[in-house]
């Protein structure tokens, strides 16, 4: 955007919010038009540096013209404005008696207030707190205020110099005093606000007092799916500058768009105040070794306060590109002279050269089209909002290893650090405005289509845009989230547009409306991206912004997702929500901890939405979920599919859109089904991205006694990147070579004599004695159930029909029982309000290796049972039992429609370890793909299982019963006992707590099936 275009956009503002809030009687925080007041006009982060080594590193706050004013500051809190001490801001009053609040962190994770989770509706809009919505009004008697206050003394060398007080975030309202003196006011919380206070401070003590509110206006543009928090949760400090000082400048690195190589360089700076004598602006770009490329200077012709220079645009010949996958950096030193030519202010960037465009429809970085391999990341910690650089610079580690390439700040711009990481380590990012207003819905209530709330809509993504805009990583804008549509968000992407030609923006609910380059619809359905990307109209592509909501034990159905974005140009990709589980580590009565979510803090009636708000890849300490696996087998960027068993032939795909695969090691073994490596070695593999290569290993001589052998591929980098090892595997697969069907070596030898029983009321095999020593702790059963997981909740073939059908308590009748060599039991399964469930028959049959074969029949009465969580057996076993050994996939957590991550091989275990700990408690610990199963005691004394095809299992150490009532972790207790499933069928788990169910294939089917499962008693 021009200068002049610029400005009028910034004097239309202007009226629009000084006009209207004359007339207002309220507080400022009861008014739509109080964005702010006397806040410095937006601006890039111009920190002030010593040395352009600091630059070069990102280490602002080294600067000693930086200074931070974390830390303890004396606070003071009350539960309605007119408690308030009114007069704090004032240098006489004393604070003796308050106590101390940490800076950073919202309070209500210190002891005051309440923490309130809801997602869609404001939490103020509730009969809890005796007000309805009425924006821009929000509750007075109920509204928070805390009050804070911090002494500082300005250090040495900052005499005879300007300094700006910044807050980086502080929700929901402030005002701001220094010294006494009034300073301004603020609302919205993600962008940085700004004041000069040079004129305030004193050579000795110094005092900045901050009044806060709870709720403002502005908090019906921050209804994310967040908890509802309070305070300063970002940094506060001072930075100096000269009386003359570089106010703002803007990067323009980009690449021509013929054969983007060449880098294009822009530089527009804007300097303010005014200087004695002749001025100019220099510049330097230089390249990672330190060489300068690029370097010019211009002088400032204008004295007044503020002065516009712009560069001519420069070329680099074969520049380093950025991209996720090698994100190469320039640093830019930008300095201010004085008419002696010496430098009197030093501040810059780092730079990266890349395009990013939607092109012939399909989105491109660099020219190339891109699949979008995301996840959304809202801010949190145990803090709150407020985030460490340690818990940030993890999130960046744990992303960049599990192949995602893209996040999405949701719902709004996250600390400035998290930019820094991103350009550094490469992460594709969405940027995205503080705007969400989903309480008020999407219809004519919408305050988007409320022009009176288009000041405050364009105050925030202006600040948005200006703070960050010369960041690499940002490679797409996005107005907000789950707003409506209307002229707010017309006249803002209006805006992006005229400042912004070098990215695209999008906004979901504009949905196929003008004001989005993007169609970023959430949680569609596979069929939907299908029927958009086969129509003939289309120009842009689909990206999802959301889609597998990983709430609790989810993310099935992935596959089916990436196989559309790998085989439909205009199909690629999407974020999946979300990143980290927002919830609470808290110690109960009884010292045992657990996670919290919505509703656990307060009264019993606090606004709530529950556990809606643990859906992350990761758990709030940043350990990995089990899907999270799942996600980095998908996304991984080298696939390969078997094109020869005989030859061990595979055709491998380069699904990098930037790098050879000559920047990898392959690692292949053969490995029998016995554990033993056949043949094994390694490959260095050239080819280029989105190009193929078939790769032999010849032929390996099976033993004649394994049944099956895995060729197992598993590639590593050659070269270590800062975040990733050679030693990290950051892409597999595996293929099964049949060898020999008949093959029963694997099977144990007869460890002693068995006996067994069946029980005649129920039909139910309730005891298995080896040389008479019990090992059954219960009978097994018929099992149709399991505890149920989020997604079960909300799925509508899940929880809701599997209870309504009593499979949650079965009961097995005997209608005949013939015993006999083969013991045959005909069975009706009830529940317990005595309907029929089904029919079933059971027959049991000793062998001369000492093992039972248990073979089960089971026909559901379909007008009863409209749906099955699994079909198999269930029984316990004492606790002793905890060694679990197996051949089938491993070792992690797999379902039905979530087992494309691990690989099949001999795993050892224990229940403990196969149960995960979910923020609620639900179903856990399957395995899939399973050829055989062990559980014996420390002295080998136990059962193997098998069954004459593929099986499912579980091993856990707690009752289904006690899973499907337990709320928190917490509430978990051990009886001493295991729980055993041997599942023939067993339902995926789909993503139904927002998006789609688990499909129809991944069902377990509503027919007669016939299973049969083979109990081994070892010792």
């Amino acid at each position: 955007m021009n200068r002049a275009l610029k400005q009028t956009f910034l004097m239309i503002l202007a009226v629009l919010v000084i006009v209207p809030a004359a007339a207002q009687k309220q507080p400022e925080w009861q008014s739509q038009y109080a964005i702010g007041l006397n806040k410095l006009t937006p601006h890039s982060y111009v920190w002030p540096y010593a040395d352009a080594s600091e630059i070069s590193e990102g280490r602002y706050e080294q600067s000693p013209y930086y200074m931070s004013l974390n830390g303890k500051w004396k606070f003071h809190w009350v539960k309605n404005p007119d408690k308030r001490p009114k007069d704090f801001y004032k240098l006489s009053f004393y604070t003796g008696g308050w106590t101390d609040i940490d800076v950073p962190g919202n309070w209500e994770r210190q002891g005051y207030g309440t923490a309130i989770y809801v997602n869609e509706t404001y939490e103020f809009d509730d009969k809890f707190f005796h007000f309805k919505k009425n924006p821009p009004f929000v509750p007075y008697e109920e509204n928070e205020v805390g009050s804070y206050r911090r002494t500082f003394k300005i250090p040495a060398g900052w005499e005879d110099r300007r300094v700006v007080l910044c807050c980086e975030g502080v929700i929901s309202f402030y005002y701001v005093w220094v010294n006494g003196e009034f300073i301004g006011y603020n609302q919205g919380s993600k962008t940085p606000a700004e004041w000069d206070i040079t004129d305030k401070l004193t050579n000795g003590e110094n005092t900045v007092a901050l009044e806060v509110y709870r709720w403002s206006a502005g908090s019906y543009l921050e209804c994310q799916d967040m908890w509802r928090l309070s305070g300063i949760e970002r940094d506060v400090y001072l930075y100096s500058t000269p009386k003359q000082y570089i106010a703002d400048y803007k990067v323009t690195s980009t690449l021509e768009k013929e054969h983007y190589k060449d880098g294009v360089f822009g530089l527009d700076v804007t300097v303010g105040g005014v200087a004695v004598g002749n001025s100019a602006v220099a510049y330097e770009l230089k390249n990672d070794a330190g060489k300068t490329i690029l370097k010019g200077e211009q002088g400032i012709q204008s004295r007044g306060l503020s002065n516009f220079i712009e560069f001519d645009d420069q070329k680099i010949s074969d520049v380093e590109r950025w991209s996720a996958e090698h994100p190469n950096l320039y640093t830019l030193v930008l300095e201010l002279k004085d008419d002696a030519g010496k430098v009197t202010e030093l501040t810059g960037c780092k730079v990266g050269f890349r395009t990013t465009e939607v092109k012939d429809g399909r989105f491109c970085i660099n020219g190339v089209p891109v699949l979008v391999k995301g996840t959304n990341r809202h801010e949190h910690s145990q803090l709150g909002r407020t985030v460490s650089r340690e818990l940030m610079e993890e999130d960046v580690r744990l992303m960049k290893q599990n192949n995602i390439n893209t996040v999405r700040n949701s719902h709004y711009p996250t600390h400035p650090y998290w930019y820094q990481l991103c350009d550094r380590y490469g992460l594709y990012m969405i940027d995205e405005a503080n705007i969400e207003s989903h309480g008020m819905g999407y219809g004519p209530e919408s305050i988007a289509k409320d022009s009176t709330w288009l000041p405050a809509h364009m105050d925030r993504t202006q600040r948005m845009y200006e703070r960050s805009k010369n960041h690499p990583a940002i490679v797409i804008w996005s107005l907000g989230n789950e707003a409506g549509n209307g002229i707010n968000f017309e006249r803002t992407y209006d805006w992006l547009k005229s400042v912004e030609q070098n990215r695209p923006v999008q906004y979901e609910r504009a949905e196929e409306n003008y004001n989005t380059d993007i169609y970023c619809r959430m949680y569609r359905d596979v069929d939907v991206i299908k029927e958009y990307v086969s129509r003939k109209d289309i120009y842009r592509p689909f990206i999802l912004c959301e889609y597998l909501h990983a709430m609790g034990n989810s993310c099935g159905g992935m596959k089916e997702y990436w196989e559309v974005f790998e085989n439909e140009p205009m199909a690629q990709g999407g974020c999946i929500w979300d990143w980290v589980d927002q919830s609470f580590r808290e110690i109960d009565a009884n010292g045992k901890w657990y996670w919290t979510y919505g509703g656990d803090y307060g009264p019993k009636d606090i606004p709530s939405f529950e556990n809606f708000c643990c859906n992350g890849l990761v758990d709030a300490d940043r350990v990995p979920h089990p899907h999270l696996a799942e996600v980095k087998k998908i996304y991984q960027n080298i696939k390969s599919t078997l094109v020869d068993n005989k030859n061990l032939t595979v055709r491998v795909k380069n699904w990098f859109d930037f790098s050879d695969l000559d920047e990898y090691i392959l690692h292949w073994n053969v490995t029998s089904d016995n554990g033993k490596v056949l043949a094994e070695g390694t490959k260095e593999v050239a080819c280029k991205p989105h190009e193929t290569v078939d790769l032999s290993f010849g032929k390996v001589k099976y033993p004649s006694d394994i049944r099956e052998a895995y060729l197992n591929l598993t590639w590593n980098r050659k070269e270590a990147t800062p975040l990733v090892t050679s030693g990290w595997e950051v892409a597999y697969d595996q293929f099964i070579i049949p060898v020999s069907k008949n093959n029963k070596a694997y099977k144990p030898i007869k460890a002693g004599e068995t006996t067994f029983i069946v029980n005649k009321m129920t039909g139910a095999l309730e005891s298995v004695c080896l040389d008479g020593e019990e090992l059954l702790a219960s009978p097994v059963t018929l099992s149709l159930f399991r505890p149920a997981t989020d997604n079960d909740n909300r799925d509508k073939n899940g929880a809701k029909l599997w209870r309504q059908a009593g499979l949650d308590n079965l009961v097995q009748k005997v209608v005949s029982l013939k015993e006999g060599k083969t013991t045959i039991a005909q069975i009706e399964v009830m529940n317990t309000n005595g309907e029929k469930v089904g029919d079933a028959r059971f027959s049991y049959a000793l062998g001369s290796d000492g093992a039972i074969k248990v073979k089960t029949t089971f026909k559901p009465d379909t007008i009863l049972v409209k749906s099955m969580a699994r079909l198999g057996l269930t029984f316990r076993m004492n606790d002793v039992y905890s060694n679990v050994s197996y051949l089938g996939r491993g070792d992690n957590e797999t379902y039905a429609d979530r087992n494309q991550s691990g690989k099949i091989g001999l795993y050892q275990t224990t229940p403990e370890r196969m149960f995960h700990y979910y923020v609620t408690p639900q179903s856990t610990g399957n395995r899939t793909d399973t050829r055989w199963m062990k559980l014996t005691d420390d002295t080998g004394r136990g059962c193997f299982f098998e069954s004459n095809r593929p099986f499912q299992f579980s091993v856990i150490p707690f009752s289904d019963v006690l899973l499907e009532k337990a709320r928190h972790i917490n509430e978990l207790e051990s009886d001493g006992k295991v729980t055993i499933h041997l599942d023939a069928e067993q339902a995926g788990v789909g993503t139904a707590t927002c998006g789609p169910g688990v499909k129809p294939a991944y069902l377990v089917p509503l027919t007669e099936c016939t299973f049969e499962f083979v109990i081994h008693p070892v010792k």
